[in-house]
C-alpha cells in the first residue's frame, strides 16, 4: 500500500470511528433527556448524522481530490510537451530519410520511424480519453469506407500474411470517431489471432450493418458466454490480456450499437454490427 493510500485509510477510519461514537452518545443523551418522546429522536439524530457524514467524506477524500487536480494538470501539461518533441523527432526524420542512400541506416530509420509513430498512437489514445473526459459528446462527422481502410492498413502490419478483405459503402457517420475505430480495431485483431490456416477475413456492409467474418477457431456456446466478460480469453496461450471485447461491448452500449455475434467451434466467428443509429441521416 502506498503512503498516501494508508493515510487515507487510517484517516478514514478514525473519523468514522469518531462519528459513530460521538452520534451514539448523542442518541443516548437525547433518549434521556425526552422521556417518553422518544420517536423524535430519530429526527435530530438523522439531521446529525447526514451532517456528519457530509463533514466526514469531505475531510477524508480532501487528499484524494488534491491528488486527482494534481495529476490531470500534470497528464494535460504532459501530453501538451509530448507533442513539441514528437514533431521534431518526425520533421527530422523526414530530412535524414531524403540525405540517406546507405541502405542499413534507412533500415534503422524506418525502426525509428516506427517506434515513433507507436508513441504518437499512445498520444493520441491519451488526448482522446481526457478530450472524452472534458466533453460531454466526442462524436463527430466521418466516413465508414475512410475509417475501415485505416484500420485495415494498420492491422496489415501484423497479419501475418492473412489477407483483410473489405467491402464498406462511402456512407457519413456521426459518431465517436476514435471509439468506433478501437471497435473495429479490437475485432480485427481478434479475428487475426485467433486465425487458423492463414484463411482471409472480411469486412462488409450489408444495408445499416457492419460485419466482420473470419475462418478462425470460433467459439462454443459457452465460451460465446463468457466472450465479452473482462480478462476472459478463448486461449489463455495468445498475447493480450482479455479486455478487447469488454471495450467494444462498452462502447456499443454507450452509443446504441447493437451487437450480434455467430460462432461456431473450428469454422469461424461473424461480428454483426448494428450501425443505423450511427448514420447521418439528413
Amino acid at each position: 500500500m502506498r503512503s498516501s493510500d494508508r493515510i487515507f485509510f487510517i484517516r478514514s477510519v478514525l473519523a468514522f470511528s469518531v462519528a459513530i461514537c460521538f452520534v451514539a452518545l448523542f442518541g443516548i443523551a437525547l433518549w434521556e433527556y425526552l422521556g417518553e418522546s422518544k420517536v423524535w429522536v430519530i429526527v435530530p439524530l438523522l439531521v446529525t448524522s447526514l451532517i456528519i457524514g457530509y463533514l466526514i467524506v469531505s475531510y477524508t477524500l480532501s487528499s484524494l481530490f488534491k491528488t486527482n487536480r494534481f495529476l490531470d494538470i500534470l497528464l494535460k501539461d504532459t501530453l501538451h510537451e509530448l507533442n513539441i518533441p514528437l514533431s521534431v523527432i518526425n520533421a527530422n526524420l523526414q530530412m535524414l530519410q531524403a540525405d540517406e542512400q546507405d541502405v542499413k541506416k534507412l533500415k534503422r530509420l524506418e525502426r525509428i520511424e516506427l517506434a515513433s509513430k507507436d508513441l504518437y498512437t499512445l498520444y493520441q489514445e491519451v488526448d482522446y480519453y481526457i478530450k472524452k473526459e472534458i466533453q460531454s459528446d466526442v462524436r463527430e462527422k466521418f466516413y465508414l469506407d475512410e475509417l475501415v481502410m485505416k484500420v485495415v492498413e494498420k492491422q496489415k502490419e501484423m497479419a501475418n500474411g492473412v489477407d483483410i478483405f473489405y467491402n464498406v459503402l462511402h456512407v457519413e457517420l456521426f459518431a465517436d470517431k476514435h471509439g468506433l475505430a478501437k471497435v473495429i480495431s479490437n475485432l480485427v485483431h481478434n479475428a487475426l489471432k485467433y486465425n487458423q490456416n492463414h484463411n482471409p477475413l472480411s469486412i462488409f456492409q450489408e444495408e445499416d450493418t457492419l460485419i466482420i467474418k473470419d475462418q478462425g477457431i470460433g467459439m462454443s456456446e459457452a465460451e460465446l458466454f463468457l466472450a465479452f466478460n473482462r480478462y476472459y480469453q478463448v486461449d489463455t496461450t495468445k498475447e493480450g490480456y482479455g479486455i478487447g471485447l469488454s471495450l467494444v461491448k462498452a462502447y456499443c452500449d454507450e452509443f446504441k450499437i447493437a451487437m450480434r455475434i455467430n460462432s461456431q467451434k473450428n469454422v469461424g466467428t461473424e461480428v454483426i454490427l448494428d450501425i443505423a443509429y450511427l448514420l447521418n441521416k439528413k
